[in-house]
């Protein structure tokens, strides 16, 4: 009956993982004669289902919860400016309910931390993005009218693998998780029997050949960062005499570079298909900004900035733009518009904080698993240069945020207790070849 209900337990985490991902419903209901994306009825209720069954895990293992949540003051003060920007949210009702939503979408992901080691929610993950490859490669293959873009912006990108996501992009933003995930596994040492490796290394090339499919260059160019990244941050472990000097070749490399990246910007962008504005971003963000300069302390409330010609504030933007702009393309800004210098400046502290530990925890570990905390860092990052994905409400990527946080922090002072007590027991626990029962007792 234990197994039984850890198992069950499971499943529900890959099942709402993987509608946090926006997989498969959005594309079943959308319609090329709709003028607008096809409202969703299914998914608030699936969520609405969810936070409630994660509330009620939580409340049986309210002891536990409490000792992780406590870990991360930041997260919480963000996500208490956001339930409090409904007192001055253009929009009050929408900023009230989507400010539950992510106060939802956050106890899950401390949830998620609370009961995995990250070890395991790299597991957790792999199966999500296994699901969705396979279901993605059936849908072009079988029904390539839900599988590839077709109408959609007018036919511009027709032909481009979209899998069960609405957008290539999209599609390619989640095939570069999928890839560093199934990465990191296959390079590990897992619990699993070494003949199923194999799985895991077809899982990153079929992520990579799905971004190629994609036509995503944003998602081509993440990809490769995120590859040379890896070993740059594994060089990490080393010994200080050989880090320092390699971080000083890195910051000369790394100059040198951008130097010629930046005298070599118009090539570059005509390469990629691009213009010097980033594809119109930064007439966008000057727009906001000339807007969010009436309102710069506190914002203008959660999800309240991107509204429809009924916003006061949105239909100003759109005018200027002459277009009709669904968010900035830029996590941080749209961060700034809605919750202003206080939100913007908590999430830069939490997230600068994440990197110096996930530093530290990747110095205590030698584990390929280790890095995972600075790859997803770096990742979305990246993303939320030229996209809006960072503070999202049912997102994956804000829950992975929330429980990576949660999860160093829990973890490092477990390692520390297992160094403590012996270097051969904290060897052992540190390579992962401690039991699962051992790591379920300690959360």
């Amino acid at each position: 009956m234990h197994r039984l209900s850890r198992i069950t337990e499971k499943v529900f985490v890959v099942f709402t993982l993987f509608i946090s991902t926006t997989a498969l419903i959005p594309i079943l209901l959308e319609k090329e004669d709709d003028a607008a994306i096809s409202q969703d009825p299914y998914t608030p209720i699936l969520f609405l289902g969810i936070y409630i069954v994660t509330l009620l895990l939580i409340i049986q293992r309210r002891k536990s919860f409490v000792r992780i949540a406590q870990k991360n003051i930041w997260i919480w003060l963000l996500v208490g400016i956001v339930i409090a920007s409904v007192l001055w949210s253009v929009a009050p009702d929408i900023t009230q309910r989507r400010s539950f939503l992510l106060l939802g979408t956050t106890l899950f992901g401390v949830y998620l931390a609370m009961r995995y080691t990250l070890r395991e929610q790299l597991q957790l993950l792999a199966w999500v993005c296994g699901i969705v490859i396979i279901l993605s490669i059936l849908f072009a293959i079988a029904l390539p009218s839900y599988g590839l873009m077709t109408f959609q912006e007018g036919g511009a990108h027709a032909g481009a693998w979209r899998g069960v996501i609405t957008h290539k992009n999209t599609f390619g933003r989640l095939m570069n998780l999928s890839a560093v995930v199934f990465l990191l596994l296959a390079i590990s040492k897992p619990i699993v029997h070494r003949k199923h490796r194999w799985v895991l290394w077809a899982g990153f090339v079929l992520s990579a050949a799905l971004i190629l499919l994609s036509t995503s260059k944003t998602a081509l160019v993440v990809f490769l960062t995120m590859m040379l990244l890896l070993p740059l941050y594994r060089a990490l472990r080393g010994k200080y005499t050989k880090v320092v000097p390699f971080i000083i070749a890195m910051v000369l490399v790394g100059g040198s570079t951008s130097t010629l990246l930046i005298d070599n910007l118009p090539v570059i962008a005509t390469a990629l298909g691009k213009d010097l504005t980033l594809t119109g971003r930064t007439d966008i963000w000057e727009a906001m900004l000339e807007i969010i300069s009436e309102r710069p302390l506190f914002g203008y409330g959660f999800n309240a900035f991107w509204l429809d010609w009924d916003s006061e504030v949105t239909a100003y933007v759109w005018k200027r733009l002459e277009w009709e702009c669904p968010n900035a393309h830029n996590g941080l800004m749209d961060l700034f518009a809605e919750l202003g210098l206080s939100g913007l400046i908590v999430f830069f502290i939490s997230y600068v904080s994440a990197c110096i530990r996930g530093v530290i925890w990747l110095r205590m570990t030698r584990t390929p698993e280790g890095v995972w905390p600075l790859m997803y860092l770096s990742f979305l990052l990246m993303y939320n240069i030229t996209e809006s994905s960072l503070l999202s409400t049912n997102s994956i990527f804000w829950i992975l945020y929330v429980s990576i946080i949660f999860s160093m922090a829990f973890e490092c002072e477990q390692a520390k207790l297992y160094r403590s007590a012996g270097s051969y027991v904290y060897e052992e626990w540190i390579e992962g070849e401690a039991s699962n029962q051992q790591n379920f007792e300690l959360r």
